[in-house]
């Protein structure tokens, strides 16, 4: 059974849509990751143009991140002015993702830019957890009790203008988070996927959120 998509100007199989949305939401309640990284590409597989993948893949993001702040607003665990600071540096990396995204497509590149960004992302992610992964079945092997650190101290610690987050108990230059925000709000614009599989880690092992 298919249907055309007027706006993409693709035909797509409703079935195999619906079998490929349960997969992704399947893995995203398992491993719980947002799925605008395995629906994007599964999206270009069916044949839809990147561009529109990537369009379409933000409306979910926004839903999602609307009804997850929700719900951690009504819990209590929302640090503001982390948030805050963060989404200036989303902002600022969304207005240049998509300043990117534009240039490439009037140029007629933007499959391509798509296709290596997410080669890239991936192989970079997939590498860390594999060196991660190896590293402690070295220790374990060698039986070595090593006391694990939330985060270690990288060069973004060191960042002027430090500021006292009350609620996650911190006390960090206001740069890191714009710094990080920035960076995942320009992958999520160029690869229509939500920061957070980026984000998460990189608050809780950059910055050493709880």
């Amino acid at each position: 059974m298919e249907v055309f998509l007027p706006i993409a100007q693709v035909p797509i199989n409703v079935l195999e849509i619906l079998f490929l949305s349960a997969i992704v939401g399947v893995l995203s309640g398992l491993f719980g990751v947002g799925g605008g990284f395995l629906m994007t590409p599964f999206l270009i597989f069916l044949g839809v143009p990147p561009t529109y993948a990537v369009a379409n893949e933000a409306n979910n993001i926004l839903a999602t991140s609307v009804s997850g702040s929700t719900t951690h607003y009504l819990k209590n665990t929302l640090d503001y002015k982390m948030g805050f600071m963060i989404v200036i540096g989303g902002s600022i990396g969304t207005l240049l993702g998509i300043y990117t995204f534009s240039y490439f497509k009037d140029i007629g590149k933007i499959d391509t830019l798509i296709a290596l960004a997410y080669m890239y992302i991936l192989a970079i992610i997939g590498t860390l957890m594999l060196v991660q992964g190896l590293g402690e079945i070295d220790k374990a092997r060698k039986k070595i009790q090593i006391k694990k650190k939330l985060h270690v101290h990288y060069w973004i610690h060191g960042l002027p203008f430090r500021m006292r987050f009350q609620k996650s108990k911190l006390y960090e230059s206001a740069f890191t988070p714009i710094i990080i925000g920035l960076m995942v709000g320009f992958i999520a614009a160029i690869m229509g996927i939500g920061g957070a599989f980026i984000l998460v880690p990189a608050m809780i092992y950059l910055i050493g959120m709880p």
